[in-house]
């Protein structure tokens, strides 16, 4: 199909340099003064050529603090910060596991190993490991703050974001506002929370999830939000030249499609131009 689409020369240079399949190796165990850092295992899930994955294996975790020995009782002040362009995985000190979408930063309390407190910037899978003696806090920028005893759900609260969006596959959670219960969820729900107004639905589990899977799905998504989501998942800078392109929406399923792929789509359904120069996307 894409052999018959007339690119301008200078975008099928850009497709030709970029592979359609995910790089699925593991990230090497980075170290600081001897002391691996502790329990990290990513996937490389957007499309990257060669150079920009290896640039995203050193930089994709960040951790501020003192580094500690996966044994370690010890727990410092520790921040994980998964890059646009890139997905992660990482198990904390209580064997909770999570998995970061691009651009997610999440940060642990001092005292986790006394009372598990996270803070969330992004969108990350929680399996919680139940302990219902020691809840699990997961604060956010928009003043919600999730506790769960044990479950599994997506959370989606990048800082961009009015509302907190989380999606619960099973078990039960408390939203929280301040030290009230505002709401509590139910298996199988998901739930829009706007200045302490929840605005519940039933769950749609698939689409919430997708890009855990590599999948970019969107169902007639306004077009901010998807400049937001390609900025992220293809690890690019978008600039907007015609304000009427925020009018329209786009409707499109990908797995291992380039951007140029996906722009090419768009520019059928959605009547847009766009050009591409590096690592900068013009839309118009």
């Amino acid at each position: 199909m894409m052999d018959n689409l007339n690119f301008e020369e200078r975008n099928r240079r850009v497709f030709d340099s970029m592979p359609n399949t995910p790089y699925l190796g593991e990230l090497p165990h980075l170290s600081k003064g001897g002391s691996a850092v502790w329990g990290v295992i990513t996937k490389v899930a957007a499309v990257l050529s060669i150079p920009l994955a290896l640039y995203f294996f050193i930089s994709l975790f960040t951790e501020r603090g003192e580094v500690v020995t996966e044994t370690s009782p010890e727990i410092s002040n520790r921040i994980y910060t998964v890059e646009n362009g890139v997905k992660g995985k990482v198990t904390l000190p209580d064997s909770t596991v999570v998995w970061l979408n691009c651009g997610t930063t999440l940060a642990l309390s001092d005292d986790f190993h006394i009372q598990r407190q996270v803070t969330l910037s992004g969108e990350a899978y929680f399996d919680v490991t139940a302990d219902k003696n020691n809840p699990f806090y997961i604060n956010t920028g928009q003043g919600i703050t999730v506790k769960v005893t044990g479950t599994e759900f997506n959370l989606c609260c990048y800082d961009y974001q009015t509302d907190v969006k989380l999606c619960l596959l099973e078990g039960s959670v408390e939203l929280l506002s301040g030290d009230e219960t505002i709401y509590r969820m139910r298996e199988h729900e998901e739930v829009s929370i706007l200045n302490r107004n929840v605005a519940p639905t039933k769950a749609e589990t698939e689409f919430r999830t997708a890009w855990m899977k590599g999948r970019l799905i969107f169902d007639n998504t306004p077009m901010d939000e998807v400049i937001k989501r390609l900025e992220r998942w293809y690890g690019l800078k978008i600039f907007v030249e015609n304000n009427n392109v925020y009018k329209s929406s786009f409707t499109g399923d990908f797995q291992s499609e380039s951007i140029i792929q996906v722009m090419e789509l768009m520019k059928i359904t959605s009547a847009v131009n766009y050009t591409i120069d590096g690592n900068e996307l013009h839309i118009y």
